[in-house]
């Protein structure tokens, strides 16, 4: 249960992260282009989350795994961001076209 809790916690550090960049904040948000302000906020709330994570599994898990398996669990993390955030993107070219902006 801790785990999970740690992987959750790894998946809002990287969405708030991934907030904090231009075309995934478009494809998420659609809003208005993001604040300076803003973007200290994610990250901050983004490192707070992932240092969670990580002292979570520490304790968990202890020094000798818990390392290996955070380190595991954040690639998945990102990964499982990152997909979702490809999924999540509406297609902006037409069938073939490929953007080069």
């Amino acid at each position: 249960m801790i785990t999970f809790v740690s992987f959750l916690l790894a998946v809002i550090g990287f969405l708030f992260i991934a907030l904090t960049q231009k075309r995934p904040r478009i494809s998420l948000v659609k809003g208005a282009p993001i604040k300076r302000v803003q973007v200290n906020v994610y990250r901050i709330l983004a490192s707070l989350s992932l240092g969670i994570s990580f002292f979570l599994e520490i304790a968990y898990e202890g020094w000798s795994f818990g390392i290996i398996v955070w380190g595991t669990m954040i690639s998945i993390a990102a990964l499982f961001v990152s997909f979702s955030i490809t999924i999540m993107a509406p297609s902006e070219h037409k069938s073939g076209e490929i953007s080069r902006n």
